[in-house]
């Protein structure tokens, strides 16, 4: 029991150092260097990796050990496009089934959001993590209107790997921002249509409205758009796959 405890503990503690990008793609996790450096033991840090491993999070080799899991623009782009036919799928359930307790806890969410400031590459890491946070609890209380597990554990597990791609190149293109001229058009993009406020504003109307047709075209459209924004935005600052560190 004592070492699942510590297990959980460890877990949460890797699972957001490489959602920060503290621990970067690619990058080596031996064993007994990062038990040593987290004061655990070797068995439940083996234990946290594997669970890792098991939601995609790193990957393990035979006699190489764990590394962190590695990006590609193809994955991304594979990600959002799996984003939009599960959350599509969970909006339009949502609308069906939601009761007042759905309809309260999204407006709820939705003002929380609002009290966000949309991040960008010039933004501090608390104030990315706020959004992020609110974000994420917006996009969940639009489709926790259903009762289907399976659905909404893809959903909250493709939601942590786009957490992930997000601020990895948020944080790639930072100094590139910052000393290149012409950035700027991508940086609107990015935060006007796919991480604005109005489009979320416009999912809360059409979800309260039960319009489902609106709401399917909005949903689909605005995950378009992310993903068209945050691959644009990586290719401008010369990102034709994602760093890795070995």
């Amino acid at each position: 029991m004592a070492d699942s405890v510590k297990s959980d503990g460890l877990y949460t503690v890797l699972r957001s150092r490489i959602l920060n990008g503290e621990l970067r793609p690619g990058q080596s996790l031996r064993l007994r260097t990062i038990a040593q450096e987290l004061g655990a033991s070797a068995t439940p840090m083996r234990e946290a990796l594997n669970r890792l491993h098991a939601e995609n999070f790193v990957t393990a080799e035979a006699n190489k050990g764990f590394r962190v899991a590695t990006m590609t623009l193809e994955e991304l782009e594979d990600l959002e496009t799996a984003r939009s036919v599960i959350e599509t799928q969970l909006l339009t359930r949502s609308i069906d089934e939601g009761n007042r307790d759905w309809e309260a806890n999204l407006v709820s969410a939705h003002y929380r959001l609002t009290t966000c400031v949309t991040p960008n590459s010039f933004s501090q890491s608390e104030a990315i993590d706020a959004w992020d946070l609110a974000h994420a609890e917006f996009h969940l209380a639009l489709i926790a209107g259903t009762s289907s597990k399976w659905l909404m554990n893809f959903a909250q597990q493709t939601t942590a790997q786009l957490q992930r791609y997000r601020r990895h190149i948020i944080l790639r293109i930072d100094h590139l921002n910052r000393t290149a001229e012409g950035r700027g058009d991508e940086e609107a993009v990015l935060s006007r249509e796919a991480l604005g406020i109005d489009a979320h504003t416009a999912l809360l109307e059409a979800a309260l409205a039960r319009d489902k047709a609106k709401a399917e075209a909005l949903m689909i459209d605005h995950v378009r758009l992310a993903k068209e924004a945050f691959l644009k935005l990586a290719r401008a600052s010369g990102i034709t796959t994602v760093d890795t560190e070995t």
